[in-house]
């Protein structure tokens, strides 16, 4: 059977394969079923499945990282993202092997988080845009319609390609909410500018104002040109996404894309592809 693997962005590839897996396919063009989220006709597929198509897209989902630094997905297993075997003796009530899986979990996710260069995930900033002002993370994963944070981390409110990237997300919103997913915009401004930009876009979304950049330190945020950059934002900061695992009321952190240029966006199918691929876990 011939397939051709279309790596988005990057080139494609015919292979002859015959009773393969999409894993099977992402180990021929050199590729981790961990970095990557495999598409046929605009839906993901389980890398374990038997390919059965003769076209599959592949994109990636994490790249980028200060310093060149790669990063990648968390893995399910080591968050404890994966569902645990019941007991038929069991009840639903919580029981001490309950609360001693919940704290492991934890200190998965807990590991993770810092192994990809994030320090802390709560926050609460004011908000300008949709929702409570202000707005806290853990009140919003609280909320029983939201499964999926995404976070977009801005540049600058003069960053051409942040205020087109807003549009587009609050043209396709509809997309994130039949997912349970809630967007997220974050400013490294003062309120008074957030509101600026709401009176003139009208996001459907909340948008926050991370006037002292503290939230976007603890996601890892990347800059550059030392102090220059330091100093402007339009300069030195460079854009980044953060996809959040919100089922069950906790936040965990899923992927991060961070920009190796100023025009390094994930684009809005690679993002709503991140979303497809967190909920297709058992959370």
């Amino acid at each position: 059977m011939n397939v051709t693997v279309e790596v988005v962005g990057e080139g494609s590839h015919d292979l002859e394969v015959e009773d393969a897996t999409y894993a099977d396919l992402l180990a021929e063009v050199d590729l981790s079923p961990h970095e990557v989220s495999v598409m046929v006709d605009g839906r993901p597929v389980p890398e374990d499945q038997p390919v059965e198509a003769d076209h599959v897209k592949v994109l990636r989902l994490i790249k980028g990282g200060r310093d060149g630094r790669r990063t990648d997905m968390a893995d399910p297993d080591e968050v404890g993202a994966g569902p645990i075997p019941a007991d038929p003796s069991e009840t639903d009530q919580p029981t001490e092997l309950d609360s001693e899986r919940g704290a492991d979990r934890q200190r998965g996710a807990d590991r993770r988080r810092r192994g990809l260069g994030v320090s802390q995930l709560d926050f609460e900033l004011p908000n300008a845009g949709t929702g409570p002002d202000p707005l806290s993370l853990s009140a919003l994963a609280d909320d029983a319609d939201t499964d999926v944070v995404v976070l977009l981390f801005q540049r600058d409110h003069r960053c051409r390609g942040c205020r087109e990237q807003v549009q587009t997300v609050a043209d396709r919103y509809s997309e994130f909410r039949a997912r349970d997913a809630v967007v997220v915009s974050v400013l490294p401004e003062s309120k008074a500018m957030a509101e600026t930009w709401q009176k003139k876009f009208h996001l459907p979304f909340p948008l926050v104002a991370d006037e002292e950049k503290t939230v976007a330190a603890a996601y890892g945020q990347p800059t550059r040109w030392g102090k220059l950059g330091r100093v402007s934002d339009l300069l030195g900061r460079l854009p980044q996404t953060a996809i959040l695992d919100a089922r069950g009321g906790d936040s965990r952190l899923f992927a991060v894309h961070r920009g190796d240029g100023a025009d390094d966006w994930p684009s809005v199918e690679n993002v709503l592809a991140m979303v497809d691929r967190l909920l297709a876990d058992e959370g």
